[in-house]
C-alpha cells in the first residue's frame, strides 16, 4: 500500500486544531488507513498527544511524533510569527530519509476533498507544489513590496505556505530549508517564512489548483479580487469547490462560538476529534470582546456573486 505521508507542526497551543485538520483529512478520504501524519511536536503535552493519537485511530489513519525544538531554529520573527513557523523548513532533515514526498499543511485550515488527489498531482519535475496566495496577488502595494523586498518581477506568482506539496529528494539535495532560513534571518521579510520560500524557489514550483488553499481573500471574494479579471475566475472556480478551507490571517475560527459560515466547517470536525467536550470558544486576548459578524457578511457577499457570476 502506497502511504501518504502529511506534516504537521505544532507547539500545544495548537494541538486541538491540529486535530480538526487531521479529523478533515480523514473523514474526506476514500482510503483514511493510506494515511500517515508526521507531527513535529513542539513540546505538545502528553495529554494533548494522546487525544492526537485518538482521534487520528479512531479515523483509521496512522500518526508519529517527532520531538523538534522551536528555540533551536535562527529565523527572523515579529508580530504573532513566532520560530514555530520555521519548523516546515525542517521536514526534510528530521522525517525518516526513506520518506521522499510529503503534503504539509499548516493547522488553521480543514480539508473537504480526498487528499490523494493533490497527493497524485505531479509537481512536473519542481521540489515543491503551491498555491497562489491571493492576498498578496490582489495588492498592487504588496506586488511591489514583493519587488523591491524579493526581487519578484509584477506578474510572478507569489504562493501562500499554508499547503505545501514537498519533494524532499530535491530539498535533502540541495538544502532548501537551510537555505530559506539563511534568507529570512540576513533579510528579514515582511512575511518571514513564506517571504523566504518564494524567494528561494522563485519560478521553480508547480502552481497547484487554486482550490487546494482558499484563504480569506478569495472565500470573502474581496473587492480587489473581485475587480480583477484575472483572480475573479480563478476565485469563482475555488469556492465553487473549495478543497481546503484554509483561515489564514489574524480570524482564527476557534476563537468564537459556532456563529455562521466563518466557522462552521471548524466546528463540524471538532466533532470528531477527541477535543469535543472542550471547552470553547478560545479567543486569545487581543480578540477578547470582538465578534465574527463581518466576516460572515463577508461570505454572504461571496455566495451572492458566486450566484451571478458563477
Amino acid at each position: 500500500m502506497n502511504r501518504i505521508s502529511i506534516v504537521f507542526a505544532s507547539d500545544d497551543n495548537y494541538a486541538q486544531h491540529l486535530a480538526v485538520a487531521c479529523a478533515s483529512i480523514l473523514k474526506n478520504a476514500a482510503h483514511p488507513e493510506k494515511i500517515c501524519f508526521y507531527i513535529l511536536s513542539d513540546n505538545i503535552f502528553p495529554e494533548n498527544q494522546n487525544r492526537i493519537v485518538q482521534t487520528v485511530h479512531n479515523l483509521k489513519g496512522g500518526v508519529q511524533f517527532i520531538s523538534v525544538n522551536s528555540d533551536d531554529i535562527k529565523g527572523f520573527t515579529s508580530d504573532h510569527i513566532s520560530k514555530a513557523a520555521y519548523l516546515r523548513l525542517t521536514i526534510d532533515q528530521v522525517l525518516p530519509e526513506t520518506i521522499t514526498k510529503v503534503i504539509y499543511f499548516d493547522t488553521d485550515l480543514v480539508v473537504l476533498d480526498d487528499v490523494e488527489k493533490l497527493w497524485n498531482l505531479s509537481l512536473d519535475g519542481k521540489p515543491l507544489g503551491a498555491a497562489c496566495d491571493f492576498g498578496i496577488m490582489k495588492s498592487k502595494r504588496m506586488r511591489q513590496q514583493k519587488f523591491e523586498s524579493l526581487g519578484l518581477p509584477e506578474g510572478t506568482p507569489y504562493f501562500n505556505s499554508g499547503v505545501l506539496v514537498m519533494d524532499l529528494h530535491q530539498w535533502r539535495q540541495k538544502k532548501y530549508g537551510n537555505l530559506v532560513i539563511d534568507n529570512v534571518t540576513k533579510h528579514a521579510f515582511r512575511h518571514h517564512d513564506q517571504d523566504g520560500l518564494n524567494k528561494v524557489f522563485m519560478n521553480n514550483w508547480k502552481n497547484i489548483p487554486l482550490r487546494w488553499n482558499v484563504i480569506p481573500p478569495v472565500f470573502m471574494m474581496s473587492l480587489k479580487v473581485l475587480c480583477r479579471t484575472s483572480l475573479r475566475i480563478k476565485a469563482l472556480e475555488a469556492i465553487k469547490s473549495p478543497a481546503v478551507f484554509h483561515w489564514a490571517g489574524r480570524y482564527k475560527p476557534w476563537e468564537f462560538s459556532l456563529n455562521g459560515p466563518f466557522n462552521q466547517l471548524y466546528y463540524d470536525y471538532l466533532h470528531w476529534t477527541s477535543f469535543k467536550n472542550s471547552p470553547m470558544p478560545k479567543p486569545s486576548a487581543d480578540m477578547q470582546g470582538k465578534s465574527i459578524m463581518r466576516q460572515n457578511l463577508r461570505m454572504e457577499w461571496a455566495a451572492f456573486w458566486q450566484n451571478i457570476l458563477g
